[in-house]
């Protein structure tokens, strides 16, 4: 090919992919945090954990520091305790823990209560009964609650108590 149809096509090609481009700005408006964090809900809850983590993954790529990636971090716990692997669905915890998403507190507490040496290792029962404790706390505060949980209160607490319970 010569030199100026390759020049051409070039320029072409950065011509229609230039849109393609766009900022992030441009991206965050298309897909708002909550739409993105909806999806991931929604694919989550029907057990296709890929798309699920997709949306999650591109939501934290867009809001990280926002309430919406908290809560993200904490669903791709679940996909990663579903899958087996409770070393990252406990570091994805920490981080939705860290970004004010109190429901991880419950979901850390149960990936510490897999632990195989949990019964044997006094700071692994303390560090899951602290955030069981904390997830306690939540539920009896005024903080604002998800439908889900406030559906399944009773199932939560019972839960809650049998965890406590065997910390003791």
């Amino acid at each position: 090919m010569p030199r100026t149809a390759r020049i051409l096509c070039l320029a072409v090609f950065t011509a229609l992919a230039a849109p393609l481009a766009a900022p992030p700005t441009a991206a965050r408006a298309a897909e708002p945090a909550p739409v993105l964090l909806h999806q991931g809900e929604r694919f989550l809850r029907i057990g296709n954990l890929g798309f699920a983590k997709a949306n999650y993954d591109k939501l934290i790529a867009l809001y990280e520091g926002t309430p919406e990636a908290a809560e993200a971090h904490g669903d791709l716990g679940v996909i990663a305790a579903r899958q087996g692997d409770d070393e990252l669905a406990m570091a994805q915890y920490a981080k939705a823990i860290a970004g004010g998403y109190q429901l991880a507190h419950f979901n850390m507490g149960q990936a510490l209560l897999r632990t195989p040496t949990i019964d044997n290792d006094p700071a692994l029962r303390n560090a899951a009964r602290s955030h069981f404790q904390a997830f306690s706390r939540y539920l009896d505060s005024d903080a604002p609650k998800p439908p889900i949980l406030v559906h399944s209160l009773a199932e939560v607490r019972a839960e809650l108590d049998a965890a406590l319970k065997r910390l003791r």
